[in-house]
């Protein structure tokens, strides 16, 4: 079995303290053996080298020690004095070797995140969004944007600078650790060095990741040791070892709103910055004339590992007119997603976390007045329903009474498990009044939406585009007619507002956010001697 070690102040560290990792097949298909197995490994009682342990454990990982992180961030804090003078352009050069090296690994990277349980479709997604992410166009947009001049006057320049904050500390999610945790390596061009702690219990693609492609271009472009420093362990005890040092100034957060807002709270208390990716609550709004068929594809995906990810649709909003329609295409194709194992290339639904509160989800809706369309069921990987089953069968559930929609629990709340309120928007008006109030109607869910990552819009009209993009202002990100959780040039992958990143949220780019704007006057006179 491969062995994960840490990175401290550019040095492989194997502290002796392991955990062990199972292949997510094994896990599913009987959790009682590979439990068992994993507990004879830590005990010492089964060998590592074994036929039966490397059939069932794909890699064992360190864990730190007591002084591990705090070691990182000092060797993070003295890195920072050198890289933060690097030439922005070599620190771009850092980034391009970056998506160089991402493309390398690909299937290597993305062998590892099957291995974790995301399904093929799945990683393939995540490494999409990683890869474009980091390609030229949008490294030379960013890059030109940390200095610049913005005007003269007489013998007076002005400029624009953003300079490093100093040390940032990351901490990525356990549902999408891999993928998210690369917006991180953006804190390079911005010139911060960088803690990373990957999540104790789903940490290998993520490790992979940073010390076979980021630490790699570090290296080879020679950024000072301790420019990246990558650490593991109990995650409260690191957090507050990152809040209480001296040496740490930003700290970006992946997590559950309420748990990201005490950090934020916290972090704003003891002086540094907070950068918080919190939870998803994202709309899709289907307009009269909106291509159905693109509509639904992008519907779709939101039950993309069992909708246990921030940025897939949650709510679909649809105008009365289509309801009808892209309901019977939606379930058609709903019917047909895949429950199964991660090594399938065909599977689509992986096991969820939060089952009970999905049924709690589901009871709420149905008392309030919405109708089940399809799924609801708890099952197996082989589909078959089963009251100990790991996975939820994608449901659908219609809201055909718009006024108590975001009364219910699914529309209000992020739906992190596979069930898609569908919302019928009506009007009794007619003509030109009808549609006016239905776009007020959607306008007001859309707004009255307490979180606020991503929110897209099928419309085709030139007039109600132009109302969507000018009225929708609730989400860090806006996609009209194009697939709800596609990526793009120039613009970020992350960062939302309201509950998904606090009161100072907005799309994020992390190289902006960990840096502060300078402005800068340079008056070139007569020398005067002295």
């Amino acid at each position: 079995m491969k062995t994960f070690t840490l990175l401290v102040n550019g040095q492989d560290v194997d502290t002796g303290i392991y955990e062990y990792f199972p292949y997510a097949d094994k896990a599913i298909i009987d959790f009682k053996t590979t439990y068992r197995i994993l507990s004879r490994l830590k005990k010492g009682e089964l060998s590592e080298d074994s036929a039966e342990a490397n059939s069932c454990i794909s890699a064992k990982y360190c864990i730190g020690k007591e002084d591990t992180n705090l070691k990182a961030i000092e060797a993070a804090y003295n890195a920072s004095k050198q890289f933060r003078y690097f030439p922005v352009s070599a620190r771009r050069k850092i980034l391009y070797d970056i998506h160089k090296y991402l493309l390398e690994k690909k299937e290597e990277l993305i062998r590892l995140l099957v291995i974790e349980g995301h399904p093929r479709k799945l990683a393939e997604w995540e490494f999409s969004g990683m890869e474009k992410a980091y390609r030229k166009e949008s490294l030379n947009l960013f890059k030109d944007e940390l200095w610049k001049e913005v005007g003269r006057y007489n013998n007076e320049t002005l400029y624009w600078v953003r300079k490093p904050d100093g040390v940032v500390c990351a901490s990525p999610p356990k549902n999408a650790s891999c993928s998210n945790s690369l917006t991180a390596g953006f804190v390079f061009l911005g010139g911060n060095t960088l803690v990373i702690k990957p999540p104790l219990k789903m940490p290998i693609a993520t490790l992979f990741l940073w010390k076979e492609v980021v630490h790699r271009a570090l290296r080879e472009n020679n950024a000072p040791n301790g420019t990246l420093n990558i650490v593991l362990g109990n995650s409260k005890q690191i957090t507050e070892e990152w809040l209480s040092s001296p040496y740490v100034n930003d700290i970006l957060y992946f997590g559950e709103s309420e748990t990201g807002f005490d950090i934020g709270k916290r972090a704003f208390e003891a002086g540094k910055k907070p950068i918080l990716e919190l939870s998803g609550n994202d709309m899709l709004f289907v307009w009269k004339d909106g291509d159905v068929e693109g509509a639904v594809e992008s519907s779709l995906d939101a039950f993309l590992g069992s909708t246990q990810i921030c940025m897939v649709p949650k709510t679909i909003i649809i105008h009365q007119d289509i309801y009808d329609k892209f309901v019977r295409r939606l379930e058609g194709k709903v019917k047909n997603l895949k429950i199964g194992l991660p090594s399938d290339n065909n599977t689509c639904l992986t096991p969820v976390i939060l089952i009970d509160k999905f049924f709690e989800f589901l009871d709420d809706a149905i008392t309030k007045g919405s109708r089940l369309l399809c799924g609801g069921q708890r099952v197996n990987y082989l589909s078959e329903r089963d009251p100990k089953g790991l996975f939820i069968q994608p449901t659908l559930i219609g809201i055909e009474d718009d006024d108590r929609a975001a009364e219910m629990r699914c529309v209000k709340e992020e739906n992190f498990f596979p069930l898609l309120p569908l919302v019928k928007i009506s009007s009794r008006k007619k003509g030109q009044e009808k549609d006016k109030e239905i776009f007020d109607k959607m306008i007001n869910l859309g707004n009255v939406n307490e979180y606020g990552l991503r929110a897209s819009v099928w419309v085709n009209s030139y007039i109600y585009t132009r109302k969507f993009i000018k009225y929708l202002d609730n989400s860090g990100l806006l996609r009209v007619n194009s697939r709800h959780v596609d990526f793009s040039y120039y613009l970020s992958t992350h960062g939302g507002v309201g509950k998904s990143g606090g009161p100072f949220g907005e799309m994020n780019y992390v190289w902006q956010k960990t840096t502060h704007l300078q402005g800068i006057s340079l008056t070139r006179g007569r020398i005067q001697k002295e």
